[in-house]
Parts: C-alpha cells; structure tokens; sequence
C-alpha cells in the first residue's frame, strides 16, 4: 500500500480542503496536500509537477472546474483528476468524465473519496504497467529480429500446422532471389 500521497487539491475554501487532507490522511498517512485556489497558482502546480492526484472544486469565483480539467489534461494527462464538490450535478459530472475527468466526488459523501482516489491510483498502476510491457514486448520483438536477420544461414519461420512460410530472414532471401 502506498503510504505517501502528493495531492494538488484546487479548492477556495480552508475548510473543505483540510476535511479533504483528513480523510486522505487516514488511508495515506504521509498525506501531502497542496492548496490552490487561483489559475495562476494551479498552472505554477502544474508546472512544478510531482503530483499523484489533483482534487479539484466545481465552483470557484474566477475559476472553474472545467477550465482546471482542460488545462490539467494538457499539461499532465497522466495524473488522475477528481471533482470533489458540493455544487456538480449528475449531468456535469457525466460531461466532466467524458472530458477526461477520473471521478467525482460530493462534499456532502465525502466518504466516498477513498475509494474513488483507490480505484484512480489503481488505474494508473495498471496502466504504467500495461506501458512497461508493451515496451518490453516491442523491445523484445526488436531483438528476434535483429537476431533473426543477422543469422549468416538462411532461415525460415513456419507456421506448425499448416506448413506455410511466414517469415523468412535476408540471407534467405538472397537464396530465393525475392
């Protein structure tokens, strides 16, 4: 279990962003919660990274959840971003997820934060290592054929059952002359 947690949480009001930090607190208990509540201080957050979730309020004077998501899907696409608040109704927070929103979460369920930021990190774990495979795979695959191709004899993969070439190396095919 992952015990530190780095957190931007973009939210106006002191209160709602240390009940947030306390709930956090209690499943990461090395918490870090960064508190911003304007879009020049949330581009610098961004900017200077090292975040693991982003929570952010809905309704703020001057600055609004949607504007926070564009610009955290620019900027760090990778780290989940989840709407905590007390004003998002069903149908924005449905258009909010469409628009690259992980989840949401209301203020007056606040209950549901752990899960919702589980299953977010969760995702992120499976997707980083769906990306280390994939990776291998093709590096794998590079090296067959590097291999394959530098064998100085001719070589020829077949199919098992059906007999049939599919792959042959360039030494074979300067044999065949194809």
């Amino acid at each position: 279990m992952k015990t530190f947690l780095n957190v931007l949480n973009l939210e106006d009001n002191t209160d709602d962003a240390e009940l947030n930090r306390v709930m956090l607190s209690a499943r990461w208990p090395h918490c870090q919660l960064t508190r911003v509540d304007r879009s020049e201080d949330f581009m610098r957050a961004l900017g200077e990274g090292g975040f693991d979730l982003i929570l952010s309020d809905f309704t703020m004077p001057g600055f609004g959840g949607q504007r926070a998501l564009a610009m955290a899907r620019e900027f760090c696409p990778q780290i989940p971003f989840l709407f905590v608040s007390g004003t998002i109704g069903e149908d924005t927070a449905i258009e909010a997820m469409k628009n690259g929103a992980t989840d949401y979460v209301l203020k007056h369920r606040l209950v549901r934060l752990i899960p919702a930021v589980d299953r977010a990190l969760r995702e992120v774990a499976e997707r980083e290592e769906r990306e280390r495979a994939e990776k291998a795979m093709r590096e794998s695959e590079h090296k067959y054929r590097e291999l394959f191709e530098c064998l100085a004899e001719a070589a020829f993969l077949a199919d098992e059952q059906t007999g049939r070439i599919i792959d042959a190396n360039r030494r074979a095919e300067q044999m065949l002359g194809c």
